[in-house]
Formats: structure tokens, sequence, C-alpha cells
């Protein structure tokens, strides 16, 4: 497995140059937009696991590489491994990234005044680091979440046939659970609303309930990608190339 996933990374490693590049102005776009650095770390997470879906399987369908690569010492068991390792190392490395702009921008902020009162506003404060991990575990799990239902279809149809279905899967994994639990008002406005928010997360902001929370996200999102994988591996074993 481990060469299989130091294949995968080797492919990948212009397309993760790219990519922290592009974190770093995301993440100070989102920190400056917002007017805090809380959601940066979580976003950065969550758009480098999605794009590591697409990046990693993107290559199968070039030239005959997945073909050639079943020709090496790696198993596909090996290689469906693998793959959901180096998507979940992407997303670390966009949580490094958030990090990185997070503790950057609050650094200058300290230093310089900003204009706009942002120097206060991007403190890292106990609120703050509160909701940053909070936020992160959160974002993760419904990346963890989309990649859980991705990454099988480009292992059953391969990348050329998978991107048709793409579309449909944030309809049918965010939407159409918000559209049935709000048809059932077990969510309506008052529930959306800032106070309603702030409400529901006053039980658990606390260092205790937040580090919970955490673990129980990480839980949930280690069971979605595990159950993804035994699936990626049955639909690969039963695919011709």
């Amino acid at each position: 497995m481990l060469r299989a996933y130091l294949v995968d990374m080797a492919v990948l490693r212009d397309y993760s140059r790219a990519l922290l590049g592009l974190g770093f102005f995301v993440a100070a776009c989102v920190s400056l937009g917002m007017r805090t650095t809380m959601m940066a770390p979580g976003l950065l997470t969550m758009m480098y696991l999605l794009l590591g879906v697409s990046g990693t399987n993107s290559f199968d369908d070039l030239n005959g590489w997945g073909c050639l690569r079943l020709t090496m010492p790696l198993s596909r068991r090996d290689v469906v491994v693998a793959r959901y390792g180096s998507i979940v190392t992407l997303a670390l490395g966009g949580l490094a990234a958030g990090l990185a702009t997070a503790l950057v921008l609050a650094a200058v902020a300290c230093v310089v005044p900003l204009p706009g009162e942002l120097s206060p506003a991007l403190e890292l404060s106990e609120n703050v680091l509160l909701g940053m991990i909070l936020s992160t575990g959160a974002l993760f799990a419904v990346g963890s979440l989309c990649a859980a239902v991705e990454v099988p279809l480009y292992f059953r149809f391969g990348s050329t046939r998978a991107t048709q279905y793409l579309p449909l899967v944030p309809l049918f994994v965010l939407l159409c659970p918000i559209i049935v639990l709000g048809g059932s008002g077990m969510i309506n406005e008052s529930t959306l609303t800032a106070e309603g928010i702030a409400g529901a997360l006053g039980h658990i902001w606390s260092p205790a309930g937040v580090a919970a929370c955490l673990v129980g996200l990480l839980a949930l999102s280690t069971a979605l990608l595990g159950i993804s994988a035994a699936i990626s591996l049955r639909l690969y074993e039963a695919r011709e190339l």
C-alpha cells in the first residue's frame, strides 16, 4: 500500500504545489471578507479534500495510466487504499495552509493596525479557536461525505464517465436531506437564524464540548471513508480495464 501511495503522491506533486498557492489566496480572501480567521482552516480542508478527489482520479484515464499502474507490483487493493490516503493527505495540506494563513494574519494584525477595525477582528481569541476547531471538524465531515459518494463512481466508471455524474452528488448528499428535514418540520426558519445556531451551539461551547464534538466528527468521517473504500474495492475488483 505504501508503494501505491508514493506513486499517487508523485503523480500529484505538481498539482498539489499549485493548490498550495491557491489555498493561501483563498484563505486570506475568506478571512478578510468574513472579518475572522475562524472558517479558513475548515473551508480549505474541505476544498482540498474535494479537489483531491478529482485530482487524484483525473489521471487514471490519461495515456492508459490506470492499466499501466496494474503492471507494477501493486494490487487493486493497494491502489484503492492509497487513493483514499492521498485524498486525506491533501485535506491535511489544506488544513495546514488554513492554519498558517490564520497565524500570519493574526501576527500582522498584532503588529500593523489594519483599516476597517480588522486588527481586533483577526485576533486568535479563545472563541475563535473553539469555532475554528468545530468548523474544521464539521466541514471535514461534509467533505468526507461527498468524497465517500464520489470516489466509488471513479473506480466503477473511470474518470471520464464519472465526471458526468459528479454534479448530482451535492444535490443528493446535501440538498435532499435539507429539503426532507425542512418538509418534516425538523428545520425551520428560526433554526437557521444566527440566534438559533448560537443557541444550539451554546450547549457545547466549551473546550470539553468542542473536543467531544471533534472526536465524534472525526469518527464519523473515518467511518464514511472506510465504508466508501470497501465499496470502491469491490467495484474496482469487478471492473475490467
